[in-house]
Order: C-alpha cells, then sequence, then structure tokens
C-alpha cells in the first residue's frame, strides 16, 4: 500500500513538470501566424511614412519647375523701367487721340506734358512753385524727357502757341501745370529682342476694371549713354509705336 501511494505521487510531479514546459499545437501556430503577420504590418506602417516624403519631394519637383519657367517669362527691370514714358505716350492718345508723333510739335509737347506732370517730380532739381500749381524743371531735365521719349537724332521743337500747361520761362526753367492723372492705369505686357539689342516692346491703359483701354507695340532702341537725371536710369529710348 505504501509503495502504490509513493508511484502516485510521482506520476503527480512528472504530469505538473509537463504542464508547466511544455506548449500546446494551437500556441505554437498562433505564435508562427504572429510572427508572419509582423514584417507585413511593419512594411505597411513605413509605406505610409514614407509616402507622404516621397510626396513632398514631388512637390518640391513641381515648385522648382514652376519656378524656372516663371524666371524664363520675367523681363529685366531694364524694360519695365521703361513702362514710365510708355504710359505717357498712351495718356496722350487715351485724352486726345493723338498718335506718337515726334515731327509734331503738339505731339511732341503734350507728351513731353504729360511725362513731366506725371513723373516729373522724379526728376533731379525739380520742384513746386509756392502754390504748387506748377512743377518747375530744368532745361536738361527736359532734354532727357526728349531723349527717352523720341529718341536721340529728334530735334526739340519750339513750344506750339496752343500748348499751355507747360511753358519755358525767362528763367531758363520749364513751368508744368500740376494736373491729377487721367483715369487710366499702365501695364508692362511682354518684350521681345531683336538681333540688334532692340526690342519690340507691348504695353498697355487699362481702367479700373480692367478693360484694356490702349493697347501698342513700341520699338526701343539702346541708349548711347545712361544717367541719373530723371531720377533713375533709362537704357533704351522710343523710336516708333503702333497698335499691339
Amino acid at each position: 500500500m505504501k509503495k502504490k501511494a509513493i508511484i502516485l505521487i510521482m506520476a503527480l510531479v512528472l504530469s505538473l513538470t509537463g504542464c508547466a514546459s511544455g506548449k500546446s499545437p494551437s500556441d505554437e501556430s498562433h505564435a508562427e501566424s504572429s510572427a508572419e503577420t509582423t514584417p507585413q504590418t511593419t512594411a505597411a506602417v513605413t509605406e505610409k511614412l514614407e509616402k507622404p516624403a516621397d510626396d513632398s519631394v514631388s512637390d518640391k519637383s513641381v515648385s522648382e519647375t514652376s519656378t524656372e519657367q516663371m524666371q524664363s517669362t520675367i523681363v529685366d527691370e531694364t524694360l519695365t523701367s521703361m513702362l514710365k514714358p510708355l504710359d505717357s505716350i498712351m495718356v496722350v492718345e487715351f485724352v486726345t487721340s493723338y498718335g506718337y508723333n515726334p515731327a509734331d510739335p503738339v505731339v511732341y509737347w503734350t507728351t513731353m506734358y504729360y511725362y513731366l506732370c506725371l513723373y516729373g517730380p522724379r526728376a533731379s532739381g525739380t520742384s513746386y512753385d509756392k502754390n504748387e500749381a506748377y512743377l518747375i524743371v530744368g532745361a536738361d531735365v527736359v532734354r532727357e524727357v526728349g531723349r527717352v521719349l523720341y529718341g536721340e537724332t529728334v530735334a526739340m521743337p519750339p513750344i506750339p502757341d496752343t500748348i499751355a500747361r507747360i511753358s519755358l520761362h525767362d528763367d531758363g526753367n520749364y513751368y508744368v501745370k500740376n494736373d491729377p492723372r487721367p483715369d487710366c492705369y499702365p501695364e508692362f505686357v511682354s518684350a521681345v529682342k531683336n538681333d540688334d539689342g532692340s526690342y519690340e516692346a507691348i504695353a498697355q491703359l487699362t481702367d479700373v476694371h480692367g478693360k484694356i483701354l490702349i493697347n501698342h507695340s513700341f520699338h526701343l532702341t539702346p541708349k548711347s549713354s545712361v544717367n541719373n537725371l530723371l531720377g533713375q536710369q533709362y537704357y533704351y529710348t522710343i523710336s516708333s509705336a503702333g497698335v499691339g
């Protein structure tokens, strides 16, 4: 009897040891399944994290391409600065219907008046009279405006009697009536370079709603010399103007 009791105790001990150290087939299957799915899950997460980075690279490439395209369409500042004299020519046509004609003294001085009225205060040595009714401009400034508006070979004609808003006084200065700008706004549209270094430029006048009032092409020729008499450097002169 005692011997049987000892055998039963030993069998019980062995059974408990097997339960503690053994794994069931289902446990092993579950572990293998987890091991197989873990790399796939990690790969999926990695793809999601990396995708925005790929998109940003793509966006950067698009941005660089767009910048290059924009830069290729930008016109040099030496050309866009010509918008001021181009504006003066277009304003004359808008207000008076006079076309560009340096040989006509009325057109010559009407255009000169509008340039000085609109942009003369930028020029060197200019000032207003005590009532600020007239801008006082030196003869050297007027001659330089003529060079820019009409080229370097066109002679300055006397001021016609019909022109009242600009006059030459005994002190050698020109007096320019201070009037408000007409209700129109200039825009520089484009420019194409010729083989000789000149440009065919297009500019326009618009109203406050963006409606085009005047659209002209201009032939711009490089100036022989550049100075700051007009408050900025002009590198070109205008030699012709017509419908854009």
